[in-house]
């Protein structure tokens, strides 16, 4: 199992690019921090601990979202770095680079794989420069593999793996139960392990904390997901073929980033048959060294169950946890390779040098990854993510930043908001507010605005004018720049719109509403 050897392309000067590439991808990621325009996921994380005075507040605030609260945190301790959503993002940054100079520095892979990795697009892109919880996982995986040698010594930084990923995001909770049950039956089934454990003197105390420190993180990260148990919707039948393919293809997404058209069974079926294909050829290729094994394994039917069951995902910020077991494990495989079980020797499709080769797969896919990765990023350059930053600074070019500002749609707008460190009366909330509080809104009918807007006048008897600020499927359409339309007791006055973005959602549109005065 020799995979330095799979590819025969020798680079001259190796040493240089191990060097020049993490830079590289550093650098770009720093110019990223500066140059990403946040969408509302993104300024959602900032806004919650930008207006949390203190931890209490912080707990609060985040129990709507859904995620434990490490994330937040996180950004509650760097927040006055900056004063602005920058130092989130350097925070980010710093995570994602972390993550990768691990990679660059620990893993086994040859130069090739590394590079393709490295600038792929969950490593490069969507846990780099997109602002969210998902770069803690990823880091704190290639933590784990990059210390799974000192399992000998001690547990307790697996302990701490187990217990942050659980208090990172739900999908964690697979990755951190596919680290305590790889670590858990190699206790039982390696003789060796438990013999050069109990070397340590003090082995007893040292087993007894990491329990006590997993089970303890564990605990917290349940219960902050618990106070939105409500918001889940359990699967109504247990047997659901088409559901079941569905969830097959997050885990082809993990490979291949591509998910099946889920209204043709037939892109299911076939994607199905391709990712058996896949997952057969990963476990041919790290059964050799049974830890690697189990976690793979158990990390899949972790993740399986939980789209299946609990929430099938809906982005590849979610898939892209089958790349991460996906990359650990083949990680653990090659990194012991000297403890590996005796190969097998008949030769079939999967084996070295046929067509079903995963070192030959997995190189495709991270192709496949690196195209996707480079352009997201490079278009990120060209395209704003959102509209939202242009958005803001148009008002504050303009100093209407202090005027009484109106918007909708809550979720849409928190990302103008974020960028005007301010408040909007928000429908939603029948008062002001930053961010989406999940627990206190109600969704209102796009097409009743105006009549919002009206309730609001009428609540607000001083307030004269407005600064009307929509979300696009909130605007006005027919209503362009300078145009006015005259409803009931008031004028709309359309000011500017700002489409350029790559968020359809994340478009904003500018009004001014004024009182007609009999």
């Amino acid at each position: 199992m020799e995979f330095r050897r799979i590819n025969q392309i020798q680079l001259p000067d190796q040493r240089f690019y191990e060097i020049f590439l993490p830079i590289l991808f550093i650098i770009i990621g720093l110019f990223g921090a500066f140059n990403h325009a946040l969408w509302r996921d993104e300024m959602q994380g900032w806004l919650v601990a930008w207006q949390s005075d203190n931890l209490i507040d912080l707990w609060k605030n985040n129990a709507p979202s859904g995620h434990p609260v490490l994330w937040s945190l996180l950004i509650y301790f760097s927040k006055n770095i900056t004063g602005t959503p920058i130092s989130m993002q350097l925070m980010h940054w710093f995570l994602g680079s972390s993550a990768i100079l691990i990679f660059w520095r620990f893993s086994p892979f040859n130069l090739i794989t590394k590079a393709l990795f490295t600038f792929g697009y969950f490593p490069f892109w969507e846990y780099f420069f997109v602002c969210r919880h998902y770069v803690i996982a990823e880091l704190i995986i290639f933590i784990f593999c990059s210390i799974y040698h000192l399992k000998e010594k001690t547990y307790i930084p697996f302990s701490l793996c187990i217990g942050l990923l659980a208090n990172t995001q739900a999908l964690s909770w697979s990755l951190s139960f596919a680290i305590g049950v790889t670590l858990v039956l190699d206790w039982f089934l390696n003789p060796n392990q438990r013999k050069n454990y109990k070397r340590n003197k003090r082995w007893i105390l040292d087993l007894t904390s990491s329990i006590t420190i997993s089970s303890t993180l564990l605990c917290f990260g349940a219960f902050s997901l618990l106070q939105v148990r409500d918001s889940v919707k359990l699967l109504s039948s247990f047997i659901d073929i088409r559901h079941f393919l569905r969830v097959i293809g997050q885990a082809f997404g993990g490979y291949m980033l591509i998910i099946p058209n889920s209204s043709r069974f037939f892109d299911l079926i076939l994607c199905a048959l391709i990712t058996l294909i896949l997952i057969v050829s990963t476990i041919i290729f790290i059964r050799c060294f049974q830890p690697a094994l189990i976690y793979f394994l158990s990390g899949i039917i972790f993740l399986f169950l939980f789209n299946y069951f609990l929430f099938l995902g809906d982005g590849s910020r979610h898939y892209g946890y089958y790349f991460l077991v996906i990359i650990s494990s083949t990680w653990l495989a090659l990194s012991n390779q000297d403890q590996q079980l005796k190969s097998y020797n008949y030769q079939n499709l999967f084996t070295k040098g046929n067509l079903f080769y995963f070192p030959r797969l997995l190189n495709i896919c991270l192709t496949i990854h690196m195209v996707v990765g480079i352009h997201m990023v490079f278009n990120d350059f060209m395209l704003p993510y959102s509209s939202g930053k242009e958005t803001a600074q148009y008002i504050q070019t303009k100093g209407w930043q202090d005027s009484p500002i109106f918007a909708t749609r809550d979720v849409e707008v928190a990302t103008v908001s974020g960028y005007l460190d301010r408040e909007f009366y928000v429908p939603e909330l029948k008062g002001f507010g930053s961010y989406a509080q999940w627990a206190n809104r109600v969704t209102l009918d796009r097409t009743k605005t105006l009549d919002e807007v009206q309730v609001y006048l009428d609540r607000f008897p001083k307030v004269n004018k407005l600064l009307l600020l929509l979300s696009n499927r909130s605007s006005i359409k027919n209503l362009q720049p300078g145009e006015s339309l005259y409803v009931d007791k008031i004028r709309v006055i359309a000011d500017s719109k700002f489409e350029n973005s790559f968020h359809d959602s994340e478009k904003f549109y500018i009004y001014w509403v004024e009182r007609i005065v009999d």
